[in-house]
């Protein structure tokens, strides 16, 4: 199976409807649903294994990861876009040599970030106020490791394989749940949970390789190397800065998810537990909104190749999101101790009047995922200015709060507020150019 449009049926216009989008994306939105679920079984158990303060570490690295980990996004966004202007442009024989490349490069950096990881690994967990240096380099690794990943997924995405991209992040997350609960019983705190990170990530790898290769999507054989079409170069070039655009924007997303966990353990180390418990709790639709990226991603760029928007996916992929995110709220207003407790114990709940104002804060920057995705894939770049602006206030205003619990959520929801609006009317400002584009 190769990526060209010729193999695949053509957008008619039931699938720009928001039921055809809602079906397109329900396979994705399911296995997020089951891969967060086996997040929610590892922290149930590991919660009850370890302190508070071992457990509130363990929070700051997983936010580590996801800063470490978003420019693999960045690098998905170009492969989506780069393989999707080849296919409307009959270039996919250029697909398998590069792709090579691309491989040998990402080995080639996870290799010296892993050396320069191990070297500073102490230097990092002073800085984050960390028990010890214990999991820092696992989870730096990973990080890099995920941007080979993201190649590959990119790649499903782009070929529409969008249930074994969704057997993926399940086998991401089996694989983790299992391996973290292993180690984290076996005594080994905070390094057996950045390990199930590490071994999380490197099946999932071992997985989409063997997707692609069994699909014939990569490794088969497309036109000579010398085959490229004249002016292949130029969107090449133009691409590689609209990459450098998408790391930079999600640098800053990955920056305004796990802010908070950061300034809150670096200024109250000791009360890191109980917000990390509301933050796994809240961060469960930040991440719900990054899977579903994975299927308005290239949605989108493929309309764009046709001239038209992609405001029915997006809006489909919204409407999934608010479904948990209703629910979150609903019990965060209701009974926050009470979920806190069950699902950490009681050690936990010290900061439940978090809870509310955190998750409304994530249904928010959820929201702004999905935007932003939206405007990457438009190759829209204004996006940069906003998430810039909303980080440079973000910091400040977190430190403002002096590491309290409720008011660091209340005052990221302020922060995140104002950026999904602000995002929201940049989306439809870039609908109305399509639509202006279009009747011209």
């Amino acid at each position: 199976m190769s990526l060209t449009l010729s193999e695949r049926e053509q957008p008619d216009a039931a699938v720009t409807r928001l039921g055809g989008a809602l079906r397109g994306a329900v396979p994705l939105a399911a296995a997020g649903m089951l891969a967060n679920a086996a997040n929610l079984g590892v922290t149930l158990v590991i919660a009850r294994e370890m302190s508070t303060r071992s457990y509130g570490a363990v929070a700051q690295l997983i936010a580590v990861f996801f800063v470490v980990s978003m420019p693999g996004s960045a690098l998905l966004v170009g492969v989506v876009r780069r393989v999707t202007s080849w296919q409307h442009a009959g270039q996919q024989q250029l697909l398998d040599g590069w792709v090579r490349r691309i491989r040998r490069v990402g080995v080639a950096t996870v290799l010296v970030v892993a050396t320069l990881a191990v070297a500073g690994r102490g230097a990092v967990a002073h800085e984050l106020s960390l028990p010890g240096p214990g999991g820092v380099a696992e989870v730096i690794i990973a990080g890099s490791a995920w941007c080979l990943l993201c190649v590959d997924r990119g790649l499903l995405q782009c070929a529409r394989l969008y249930g074994p991209l969704a057997t993926n992040l399940l086998v991401d997350a089996v694989v983790k749940a299992g391996v973290t609960i292993g180690l984290v019983l076996a005594g080994l705190a905070e390094t057996g949970a950045a390990l199930g990170i590490l071994c999380g990530v490197c099946a999932a790898l071992l997985h989409t390789r063997r997707t692609l290769a069994r699909r014939g999507v990569v490794g088969s054989p497309f036109a000579e190397p010398g085959a490229a079409l004249p002016g292949a170069a130029l969107p090449s070039r133009r691409l590689a800065v609209e990459v450098g655009a998408a790391l930079v924007a999600l640098v800053l997303l990955a920056v305004l998810q796990n802010i908070d966990v950061l300034m809150q353990g670096r200024l109250t180390p000791g009360r890191s537990g109980p917000y990390a418990a509301v933050s796994v709790t809240s961060k469960v639709l930040v991440l719900a909104a990054v899977v579903l990226a994975g299927f308005l991603l290239p949605e989108t760029a493929d309309r764009r190749q046709l001239g038209e928007h992609a405001l029915h996916q997006l809006g489909a992929t919204i409407a999934i999101l608010l479904v948990p995110a209703a629910g979150l709220l609903t019990a965060a207003s209701v009974a926050p101790d009470t979920l806190l407790a069950l699902a950490f114990g009681p050690r936990f709940t010290d900061a439940s009047g978090a809870l509310f104002p955190l998750a409304a804060a994530m249904t928010c920057l959820g929201a702004t995922v999905l935007f932003t995705h939206y405007l990457l894939a438009l190759g829209e770049r204004g996006v940069l200015l906003a998430l810039g602006l909303a980080t440079a206030i973000a910091v400040p205003l977190l430190w403002w709060a002096g590491g309290d619990p409720t008011t660091t959520a209340r005052a990221d929801l302020a922060c995140q507020a104002v950026l999904a609006v602000i995002t929201g009317v940049a989306v439809l400002a870039a609908a109305r150019r399509t639509a202006r584009a279009v009747r011209a």
